[in-house]
């Protein structure tokens, strides 16, 4: 009689090991995973702000200064409202898209409206939540002020009130320039030419991120947006086309009263509502472009009299060597 050879099968408890140790495994190749892309998230975020400072350079070049952080009815030109994206376009190969762009008409009016829902995706940052947000600000007099989102924006300088932040013997004078490169109009400010960067090119920012608007982000948490407050509760600037985009840097309150007071002081990463700081979702800091081309990353921990001395181009300080 021959011997019967029975398969032996996995235990209920020997099952139950091997589940448990795919689970070990998987728990410690996730970090590494999200890890490899983050870094793959910041090498994209870099490249954007890169490209945006060689268009800027590039502009620059032809034109003889940078483009202005928006235009309105009372500057050059009589010039509608507008931001600077549209002016770089043709200098990031995307001339196309602005082909049929109208100066003469504000970006939120037709034939800009159609244009301007246009999703950019060298005006996004790959690590921002729901990158492909939309604005749409409620007006009292229709259309909404409707346009795809951008996470970087250009500072146009140093609010005064940043003041409040700083110790007395840190604080700014209030004599000093305090305009970043990109100004928008004024009487005493016609154009933003290269030789007004008295500050020196690699000492100043030239872009930034400040990501996630129009949804309103704390330290890595977001604000419920309030839709039965009109306009609704928003982080001011979303759009790419908006001049609502750049902003000074340093203001001690929050846009909309709805949220109350920010709780942070401004700085990186600490809130994305206009006029406030920097705001990036890397970890441990934010994506700077500088006006000499270059992009370099800020520690969320860099000093907020430092910032503001990046922020200005011809205040006269003495930026240290990192």
């Amino acid at each position: 009689m021959k011997d019967c050879v029975r398969a032996r099968a996995f235990t209920l408890i020997e099952l139950l090991v091997v589940i448990a140790i795919i689970a070990v495994l998987i728990g410690l190749l996730l970090p590494a995973v999200q890890k490899v892309r983050e870094a793959a998230n910041r090498l994209h975020c870099t490249n954007n702000l890169k490209q945006l400072a060689l268009a800027c350079h590039t502009f620059e070049n032809t034109n003889g200064f940078f483009p202005l952080a928006y235009t309105n009815p009372n500057g050059p030109n009589s010039m509608k409202w507008h931001t600077w994206t549209p002016f770089l376009f043709p200098y990031l190969e995307e001339g196309n898209r602005v082909s049929n762009y109208d100066f003469a008409s504000d970006w939120w009016k037709t034939p800009n409206r159609e244009i301007v829902a246009t999703k950019v995706k060298s005006l996004q940052c790959p690590s921002t939540p729901n990158p492909d947000r939309i604005q749409d600000k409620p007006e009292a007099t229709p259309p909404n002020k409707t346009g795809a989102v951008s996470d970087y924006f250009p500072p146009t300088g140093v609010n005064a009130e940043i003041n409040q932040y700083l110790p007395a013997t840190d604080q700014l004078s209030p004599n000093s320039d305090l305009r970043g490169v990109m100004c928008w109009w004024s009487a005493k400010n016609l154009v933003n030419k290269q030789a007004d960067i008295l500050d020196g090119t690699s000492h100043t920012i030239l872009m930034g991120e400040c990501a996630g608007r129009e949804d309103v982000w704390r330290k890595n948490i977001m604000t419920a947006v309030n839709f039965n407050v009109v306009p609704k509760v928003r982080a001011r600037g979303g759009a790419w086309a908006t001049p609502d985009n750049p902003y000074e840097i340093g203001s001690r309150k929050a846009w909309d009263v709805a949220f109350g007071p920010i709780p942070f002081p401004p700085g990186i990463n600490t809130s994305n509502e206009w006029g406030h700081g920097f705001y990036g979702f890397h970890s441990h800091g934010a994506n700077f472009a500088m006006a000499d081309g270059s992009v370099r990353f800020l520690s969320s921990s860099t000093e907020l009299k430092l910032l503001a001395y990046l922020v200005t181009r011809a205040g006269g300080e003495v930026v240290p060597t990192p």
